[in-house]
C-alpha cells in the first residue's frame, strides 16, 4: 500500500522549516510547499523532497495543488489572511486540515466551516502545536477533575523569544484588543487590563490576560462558560505598550500594518537552536466552581517551537494512521487529553 501523501505548506516559513527538518529526521517524507518558489526549491533539494509551489490568492489553484493528497499541515502566517482559502481547498477536496495557529479569529472562522466539512469528511484540526496543544490539554484534564466546573484560568511562563511570523501575527491582532470567555460569550478586553499573581511550584508570578486561542477553542473542549488566559510580562513591556497604546489604531490601515509586516520580516529571525533547546515553559491551570471549591495542575513542556515541531509531527502520524474524526475539532478533543505527554519533555508538576 503506497504511502499517504501529505503537504507541508509555508515550509519556508521559519518554524515550517524547523517542521520540514525534523519530519525527514523521523522518516517522513512531506510534499513541501509555500510562496517562495526559491527558498522551496532549495530546502526540496536539499532535504530530497518533493514540492510544489502556489500562493493562496486563487481557489481552484489551491484545489489543484492539493489534489489528490491526504492532509495538509498548514504552517503559513499570519493565519487570520491564510487560513479560510487553505481550509476551503481543503473541504472542496477533501483532504484533512491542519495548522499551528493560535489566533482567535482563525478559529472562530475555522468553526464556522464545521458543517461544511463534516459534510466533506474532512478534520479541520487547528492549534497543533504550543497554540493550543499544551492548554488545550490541560484544560480538558481539568474538566474532568472537575466536572461541574463553571470559570476555568489557564496560564503559561518561560516562552522564549517570538518568529517573524508569530510577530506578524500579533501586530495585526494588536488593534483589537484582547479577549475573555465571560457567560458563554466572548468579551473584548484592553490589553494588560487583567491580571493576576499565581504560584509554580512555590515560585510567585504575575501574568496578564492575552487573547490566547484557548479563549475560544477550551469552551469547544470543556464546555466552561467562563474562561481567561494569561502570561508572564514583564513590567518594561507593560510599560512600553502604555506608552504606544494611543497610536496603535493606525495597525488597522492596510498599508501601514503590511509595511510594518514587512520589516518584522526581515528583522525578527526567532530563538536560535541553544535557546530552544534550553528553555523549560510552564502551564498553569485553575477550575473553579460556582461553590467555591477550585482544582489546579501545573505542567511543564518543551520550549514553545521545539514543541510545535514535535507535537505537530504527531498530529500528522495520527491522522496519517487512522480517522479521528471530521469538522472542527480541538487537539484534545481528537487526540485526548493525554496527548501532551506525547511530546517528550512533558510532565506534571506538584505545586
Amino acid at each position: 500500500m503506497a504511502a499517504k501523501k501529505w503537504i507541508l505548506y509555508g515550509a519556508n516559513g521559519y518554524t515550517g522549516e524547523l517542521i520540514a527538518r525534523e519530519a525527514v529526521a523521523k522518516g517522513l517524507k512531506p510534499i513541501l510547499a509555500g510562496r517562495s518558489s526559491h527558498k522551496i526549491q532549495a530546502l526540496a533539494k536539499e532535504l530530497s523532497l518533493e514540492h510544489t509551489v502556489f500562493d493562496l490568492k486563487n481557489h481552484e489553484e489551491i484545489r489543484k495543488k492539493i489534489r489528490g493528497t491526504h492532509l495538509v499541515l498548514h504552517c503559513a502566517g499570519p493565519f487570520v489572511q491564510t487560513s479560510l482559502p487553505m481550509a476551503k481547498a481543503c473541504i472542496s477536496e477533501k483532504v484533512h486540515y491542519l495548522d499551528i495557529t493560535g489566533e482567535i479569529p482563525v478559529y472562530e472562522s475555522l468553526y464556522s466551516l464545521d458543517s461544511q466539512a463534516k459534510k466533506s469528511g474532512v478534520l479541520l484540526l487547528p492549534g497543533v502545536g504550543f497554540d493550543i496543544v499544551p492548554t488545550d490539554c490541560l484544560a480538558a484534564s481539568l474538566k474532568k477533575k472537575m466536572k461541574k466546573g463553571s470559570s476555568l484560568d489557564l496560564a503559561f511562563v518561560g516562552l522564549s523569544e517570538v518568529s517573524a511570523g508569530t510577530m506578524k501575527s500579533a501586530l495585526e491582532q494588536l488593534p483589537y484588543g484582547s479577549r475573555i470567555r465571560k457567560n458563554g460569550e466572548l468579551v473584548v478586553t484592553p490589553f494588560f487590563s487583567r491580571s493576576k499573581r499565581i504560584q509554580i511550584t512555590g515560585k510567585p508570578y504575575k501574568v496578564y490576560g492575552i487573547p490566547w486561542g484557548d479563549v475560544f477553542t477550551a469552551y469547544i473542549s470543556t464546555g466552561i462558560p467562563n474562561i481567561e488566559v494569561f502570561k508572564d510580562i514583564s513590567a518594561s513591556q507593560v510599560n512600553a505598550f502604555q506608552f504606544i497604546k494611543p497610536g496603535i489604531g493606525i495597525l488597522k490601515n492596510k498599508t501601514i500594518l503590511h509595511f510594518l509586516q514587512s520589516i518584522v520580516g526581515k528583522l525578527v529571525k526567532g530563538p536560535g537552536e541553544s535557546i530552544r533547546k534550553n528553555t523549560i515553559t510552564k502551564v498553569w491551570g485553575e477550575i473553579r466552581s460556582q461553590d467555591g471549591k477550585s482544582v489546579h495542575l501545573v505542567l511543564e513542556c518543551k520550549e514553545g517551537y521545539e514543541f510545535t515541531i514535535e507535537s505537530s509531527l504527531l498530529a500528522v502520524s495520527r491522522v496519517l494512521s487512522k480517522e479521528v474524526g471530521k469538522g472542527f475539532m480541538t487537539p484534545s478533543l481528537a487526540f485526548g487529553c493525554d496527548f501532551v505527554f506525547e511530546v517528550k519533555g512533558s510532565r506534571w508538576l506538584k505545586g
